[in-house]
């Protein structure tokens, strides 16, 4: 019995006489301050050790807002260099002083932690009242999640005799989600900064975004109040690689993007109204995202990466023309979200009954666009009722916009989606047959129910055989191949 008992406790006695930084690195690899302290409850060599970790993890979830900063005051210890803090807030509803956070803030900055992630319930807020941010100078990786929370820096640069003091000098990633904040005054204190991620959705009063930084890499943004009647986002990093952008905009819109080394982008505006019309026809959304490519002989075979720009277009309601409706206010409108060079147009054309050709050719026309496309994509859009197009409708102006010819010297791919039949269907792919020399392939989809006629496959092959240097398809919404 003795021998058996003696045997059941060699192992724990095997790990407990390895040295003590050997348990602590097992201790520093459980990850929380609550697991570690666990240990405790092993044996006698395992008891208060935790205390003595130099890095230390403090993750307190769903615990009350009023027994945090106590939770704060018990973390701090001698011997412990490094804090990793995560902070979330339980849910409960009602409002907290200003003071009160800027206190709690105050006891986490005082730990000098090298991370923060720190989180409020939606139902939780702090009054409107600005929150100071005191300095977290050892952060490298910040994330602030609140609802409507009005942040002020309150640590400026000044002299010390080691050199220039900067606040936030070794903050790399920084996440701010519901937060309030002046980032053309902040983001100069963050010399390091290479990850920005901005989330203003539901911020009234912060519908202007100035990003200027040196080091940035990466940044996102996703501005998501519709009611916002002026937004102006304004970005300058000279070494910036990925920007991600998203936002609604319910009348003007201003953009200037300075990124030189921009490499991948996603970016996407929407409008609450179409907007900025050409004629009969409004932009609605404006996007603009980096597509990868691949060999066609070779899937495996990664080409260089393309940028496409995305234009959803509809018709006025009342089929009255835009206000102001010239192609020089159109194509200013659509410049704007050119931040950076493209060689694909994917259109997205709500068409209505409407003929299309006039509107499309006048969009291939613009300078930026005809010396720059490669590839084209019309999607046509259509409504589960048949729309039929009034009498001397505005969409056919001008009538000659089939004799129209426009240089497109670069196009190389077509692909039309959406067809049902028209004739002025089949006149503006004449019109770009003509218009573009370098044209490799064409592929023509149906409309979803269209069945293709015998008239409908004479008029397409008819057009495909007098180019037979042109790879051309007609396919069926199935993708399965119409024989026509």
């Amino acid at each position: 019995m003795g021998r058996s008992s003696k045997r059941s406790e060699g192992p724990a006695n095997l790990i407990s006489v390895l040295p003590e930084d050997l348990l602590l690195e097992i201790l520093e690899r459980l990850g929380s301050a609550r697991a570690a302290a666990g240990t405790s409850l092993l044996s006698r060599r395992w008891r208060g050790l935790w205390t003595r970790l130099p890095n230390l993890t403090l993750s307190l979830h769903d615990v009350p807002f009023g027994s945090i900063q106590a939770a704060l005051h018990r973390a701090a210890r001698p011997g412990v260099d490094i804090y990793h803090l995560n902070i979330r807030v339980a849910g409960q509803a009602g409002m907290i002083g200003a003071g009160s956070f800027s206190s709690l803030l105050r006891d986490a900055a005082s730990l000098s932690p090298v991370e923060l992630r720190l989180t409020l319930p939606r139902n939780l807020q702090v009054s409107c009242m600005d929150v100071t941010l005191p300095s977290f100078h050892r952060a490298t990786s910040m994330d602030l999640r609140a609802r409507a929370l009005h942040l002020t820096v309150f640590a400026k640069p000044y002299a010390a005799s080691n050199g220039c003091y900067v606040p936030f000098r070794s903050l790399e990633r920084l996440s701010l989600s519901g937060c309030h904040i002046d980032l053309a005054t902040f983001i100069p204190f963050c010399p390091r900064l290479r990850v920005l991620q901005v989330n203003t959705t539901g911020l009234i009063d912060m519908s202007n975004i100035t990003v200027q930084s040196a080091s940035l890499e990466e940044l996102v943004v996703e501005h998501g109040n519709r009611w916002t009647g002026r937004t102006h986002i304004s970005v300058d990093s000279p070494v910036l690689k990925q920007l991600t952008a998203s936002f609604h905009a319910c009348g003007n819109i201003g953009v200037s993007i300075t990124a030189p080394m921009v490499e991948k982008v996603w970016w996407r505006c929407s409008y609450a109204k179409p907007i900025c019309g050409l004629g009969l026809w409004g932009l609605s959304e404006v996007g603009l995202n980096t597509e990868e490519t691949h060999s066609g002989r070779d899937a495996c075979v990664q080409l260089p990466s393309v940028h496409v720009l995305s234009l959803h277009i509809s018709p006025a309601q009342d089929l009255v023309s835009f206000p102001n409706a010239e192609l020089s206010f159109f194509a200013a409108e659509i410049d704007k979200h050119m931040v950076t060079n493209f060689s694909g147009l994917d259109l997205h054309l709500s068409t209505k009954g409407h003929v299309f050709g006039a509107f499309v050719l006048h969009l291939l026309g613009m300078h930026r666009v005809r010396t720059a496309l490669r590839n084209l994509k019309l999607v046509l859009l259509r409504s589960g009722v048949k729309d039929a197009c009034p009498v001397n409708c505005l969409c056919d102006e001008p009538k000659n916009w089939r004799t129209e010819t426009i240089t497109l010297a670069d196009l190389e791919n077509m692909e039309i989606e959406g067809v049902s039949g028209e004739d002025h269907e089949f006149d503006f792919l004449k019109v770009i047959f003509r218009c573009a020399p370098m044209l490799k392939t064409v592929t023509v989809r149906l409309s979803d129910g269209v069945t293709p006629s015998v008239d409908w496959c004479t008029k397409v092959n008819n057009i495909f055989m007098a180019y037979p240097s042109v790879e051309c398809n007609a396919d069926l919404v199935s993708r399965a191949k119409a024989v026509c």
